[in-house]
């Protein structure tokens, strides 16, 4: 095996260049005094630049040709974006109890993007790191372009009345179209209404109860879309085949299959919530509970080889989900005169999903994803769900391991028709929690984010320490391959017969509880006082700096591999208003 420093102290190297520049030009006018005309226009540019090269003298190359040792891959991605919209707000209040507020506008919107590289291979040792030193591209191999456009555009009219400034309503209706889905499918109409009592202003509590400041009941309901999709899910797209002519020239193959119907993916959202703030504005507090029905669903389904594609996307079924969100902060220090404050807060949130109006229609995907995953989509399961044969163990006499079928018999053949649900991947809670702390100029603060009681497939037991071929033992492999197996008759071990390297199926032994605990951020800042600025010739001037996922703390161990791996990230910003 080769030596990873080895190729560590080598001239390959992986760089990203990103640059971008966003643009808004606002411009705002007031006819009368109850009456303001806005417009908004915006533009955004990004552009990011890939280069990967790995040396010739790698270890990844031995064994290949002195003309395909080394190789580059560039890629090029531009990304651009126009907004423009229009909106005319209109608010007065009558009577000193009434008050009015309404507003009417329309946005558009063009997004496209590009992306575009090659590969090269065969370079020689030394510092020639660039294409032009290459033999040319791989075999086969040739530049690479894909180009996606979506436009939006859409009018919307808002309202709010206030009474008293007690009783509290807002209504909104808005008529959106996307080119992201069928063009029988490309407008949807979305509204909301919202109900709230501010309590603390009734006499009640007003003139009764010093130590709540804020108290409102509040519900809402409503059906936002969702169009963060690919704009090509909707598109038949095919793609050149260069290693075949016909008698017509170069021939073509279906790459996507689109769905003309493809329809918006709606919700429908109810919500009942709760705002309070205590003590002296101490204690703030707010609690939500919502019931959401998803409906109709976006979902891929898996066709056979012999379609020609893999997957097509369309719309079916519903998923009702429904939890509880609660924030909660507190000021242990809080002194404005002196620019001195403390708080601690902290964030929960609960939920449960199930799936409905399916039938039997994904019957055919959960079948051909029994071998291939542990989710599966039946009426009334859950979407997080882990489906798989429950598991006893190994034997400890055979090495072998024990399966138990659907009526609650041991056996050692393992059948998919005994699977049922062994876990589900959403925790009981989740949330964070953490501090501030600011004092004059000088700002602090730490966030940790917890998850409780949800399970996880642990795919490195299954792909490092069972699963491994003859070929894979060369590799580096999780050391419970070699400690934790069965390998002798009375064994008491977690994992089956170190020598059998035979395919492990999925079951219940490799799902586990996961409860976590994450440092995810610490950042502290300086404010320079306005004179010393103003003495550099500016109105402002802030130094930050930021720290990320500093520790992971989990109940199962479980790598991430050198491919996507927890990293602890540093930061620093200067930041100046002239």
């Amino acid at each position: 095996m080769g030596n990873p420093l080895y190729n560590a102290s080598l001239n390959s190297r992986d760089e990203t260049k990103d640059f971008q520049l966003s643009d808004y030009f606002i411009a705002e006018y007031n006819p009368v005094k109850e009456l303001k005309l806005r417009a908004r226009f915006g533009l955004t540019q990004l552009t990011s630049e890939n280069e990967l090269f790995y040396s010739p003298d790698d270890t990844r190359f031995d064994g290949y040709d002195i003309l395909q040792k080394g190789s580059y891959d560039y890629t090029d991605t531009k990304t651009t974006k126009y907004e423009g919209e229009f909106t005319a707000i209109y608010a007065t209040v009558l009577s000193d109890k009434h008050r009015i507020n309404l507003a009417v506008g329309g946005n558009i919107s063009e997004q496209k993007s590009t992306v575009q590289g090659y590969s090269a291979q065969g370079f020689p040792s030394g510092d020639f790191t660039y294409p032009s030193f290459s033999n040319g591209y791989p075999e086969g191999g040739r530049p690479t372009y894909t180009e996606s456009v979506s436009r939006a555009v859409s009018t919307y009219l808002t309202g709010g009345y206030a009474y008293d400034d007690r009783y509290l309503m807002d209504v909104s209706y808005r008529l959106n179209g996307s080119s992201v889905f069928g063009s029988t499918k490309q407008f949807i109409n979305t509204w909301s209404l919202g109900l709230g009592w501010n309590i603390h202003n009734e006499h009640f509590i007003k003139d009764n109860v010093s130590w709540i400041n804020y108290l409102k009941i509040r519900g809402s309901i409503g059906n936002p879309g969702n169009q963060n999709f690919d704009s090509a899910l909707s598109l038949t797209t095919f793609r050149y085949l260069y290693t075949s002519y016909n008698y017509f020239g170069m021939s073509s193959v279906l790459e996507t299959l689109g769905n003309r119907n493809l329809e918006w993916q709606t919700t429908l959202d109810r919500n009942i919530g709760l705002d309070m703030t205590l003590f002296n504005e101490r204690f703030n507090l707010t609690l939500d509970y919502y019931y959401k029905t998803t409906d109709p669903l976006l979902i891929a389904i898996g066709l056979p080889s012999s379609s020609g594609v893999t997957s097509y996307n369309t719309n079916f079924g519903k998923q009702i989900s429904k939890g509880f969100t609660g924030t909660a902060q507190y000021y242990i220090l809080r002194d404005f005169d002196k620019r001195l404050t403390w708080s601690l807060r902290a964030t929960v949130r609960m939920e449960s999903s199930k799936l409905d109006g399916i039938g039997n229609t994904l019957a055919s995907m959960n079948e051909y994803n029994q071998s291939r995953s542990t989710e599966r989509y039946y009426d009334g399961a859950d979407p997080d769900d882990i489906w798989a044969v429950r598991s006893a163990g190994i034997d400890p006499a055979t090495g072998r391991e024990i399966f138990i079928t659907k009526d609650g018999k041991y056996t050692y053949d393992f059948s998919y028709d005994d699977e049922v649900v062994v876990g589900n991947t959403r925790p009981k809670a989740e949330g964070t929690f953490g501090s501030s702390f600011a004092y004059k100029g000088f700002t602090a603060g730490l966030t940790f984010r917890y998850r409780v009681g949800g399970d996880s497939f642990n795919s490195a037991v299954y792909e490092k320490v069972e699963n491994i071929s003859s070929d894979d033992l060369i590799y580096n492999q999780d050391k419970r391959a070699l400690y934790d197996r069965w390998q002798q008759p009375g064994d008491i071990a977690p994992f089956k017969n170190i020598a059998d390297a035979g395919s492990t199926p999925m079951s219940s032994r490799f799902v586990q509880k996961e409860n976590t605990l994450t440092l995810e951020s610490f950042q502290v800042g300086y404010e320079f006082d306005p004179d010393f600025a103003r003495k550099l010739g500016i109105s402002g001037l802030r130094l930050n700096a930021y720290m990320n996922d500093i520790f992971r703390i989990s109940s199962i161990k479980e790598e991430r591999g050198t491919s996507y791996p927890f990293a602890r990230s540093v930061s620093f910003a200067l930041s100046f208003t002239l």
